[in-house]
């Protein structure tokens, strides 16, 4: 595995030691980024919302924008124009950058959430995958069978860096201060490593093959999930590279950290539960509670989690301090991918056949509001908002 790292392409100068090819390929790449760049140097601005940071993003099936709900109103104050559908839409945790990629076309979006701009930027590849970095300033794009990814500048789309990864990606973070990218695949045991400022790959997390990969809220550790079979769960330290602990896991769990760190969340789909981890540091002796579920939003300081239950059309309650159910809210749809805001007060959850996003106030555990959003909302997304490990 290499880490390619050069500046900006400029097609008019030559190339050096580059190989035939690889001209051929940056200047094609090359040029189509220049002019991309010059295209859109002076992006249309339409004022969508007054303040990111108080703005839920709601994205819709078939829709090439993103809906905004202010969140102190619950009302719909306008749409972000994106120019593709977005297929996976990431949001930074500080800096106001929002990307998108369509899963169709060799692009992404890159926008600028407090001007309200967004930029085209072509790819070398139809991108698997997307990133971007806590700080807003980088975005990954990830050809996961190949194991090429591309890091680019978020604010004028141009690409800084170029790693020849593993194949068969299964996932990827930055770290938490944005110094590096940490890389799970089929192919290669551990994580594999890569700091960013210096375009080098650093030594990798040891271990067996990984399957899933999320950053803790404090951006100092992580969790990964092993891939055979019996599976666990290790606790690790993203600065030392190091695994602090490791626990046994049912078959077949999706993994998440609640907003504090101070517990970990698992769902069994298959199983049909949820287990309650504490993970400061990570060990043992968890509670393992029914819920027929995929997903979990944890809120109110951590007291709190919501559990949606498509088949039964209901959001679980969980009582995070007790450990145990808490009652139901009874939803009118199948859920989409909702989020928490970042003081934990509310949860925002698309209710996909409805046209409707219902918000929940998480201290009461009541719905407050069913917000008239339009066909087929599938995800809603807010900067800094809880479930953002990426």
């Amino acid at each position: 595995m290499t880490f390619n790292s050069h500046p900006p392409y400029d097609p008019t100068k030559p190339t050096g030691a580059h190989s035939r090819a690889g001209i051929t390929r940056r200047r094609l790449f090359g040029t189509a980024l220049i002019g991309a760049a010059s295209l859109l140097a002076a992006p249309a601005r339409a004022e969508a919302y007054r303040d990111y940071r108080r703005t839920i993003f709601v994205a819709r099936r078939g829709v090439a924008a993103l809906d905004a709900i202010d969140v102190d109103s619950d009302a719909v104050t306008g749409t972000l124009d994106l120019g593709l559908e977005p297929r996976e839409l990431q949001i930074s945790q500080r800096g106001g950058r929002l990307a998108a990629i369509d899963l169709r076309s060799p692009r992404l979006v890159s926008v600028d959430l407090a001007a309200q701009s967004r930029r085209d930027v072509p790819l070398p590849f139809i991108p698997s995958r997307l990133r971007i970095s806590p700080d807003g300033q980088r975005l990954a794009a990830f050809d996961d069978a190949r194991g090429t990814i591309v890091l680019l500048d978020s604010t004028d789309g141009r690409e800084r860096s170029r790693i020849d990864g593993p194949r068969e990606i299964r996932e990827a973070i930055f770290s938490g201060d944005s110094s590096s990218l940490l890389v799970a695949a089929a192919s290669v045991g551990g994580l594999s490593t890569y700091d960013i400022a210096a375009a080098q790959p650093v030594p990798p997390v040891e271990g067996p093959p990984l399957q899933a990969l999320l950053r803790a809220p404090n951006g100092r550790e992580g969790f990964a999930l092993t891939a055979e079979t019996p599976r666990r769960v290790l606790h690790l330290d993203l600065r030392s590279r190091q695994v602090l602990a490791s626990v046994p896991s049912s078959d077949h769990p999706v993994l998440f950290a609640t907003g504090t760190g101070i517990q970990l969340l698992a769902i069994d789909q298959h199983a049909g539960t949820l287990s309650i981890l504490p993970s400061e540091p990570l060990q043992p002796g968890g509670v393992t509670l029914p819920a027929a579920a995929s997903t979990a939003y944890a809120a109110w300081f951590d007291t709190v989690a919501f559990v949606p239950a498509p088949a039964a059309r209901k959001l679980l309650i969980f009582d995070l301090e007790r450990r145990k159910a808490a009652g139901s809210i009874a939803l009118e749809g199948v859920p989409g991918t909702g989020v928490v805001t970042p003081d934990g007060d509310k949860l925002y959850l698309p209710i996909e056949d409805q046209g409707t996003v219902a918000v929940i106030d998480t201290h009461l555990r009541q719905r407050t509001a069913s917000i008239s959003i339009g066909a087929a909302p599938v995800q809603a997304i807010i900067a800094g908002g809880y479930g953002l490990c990426h």
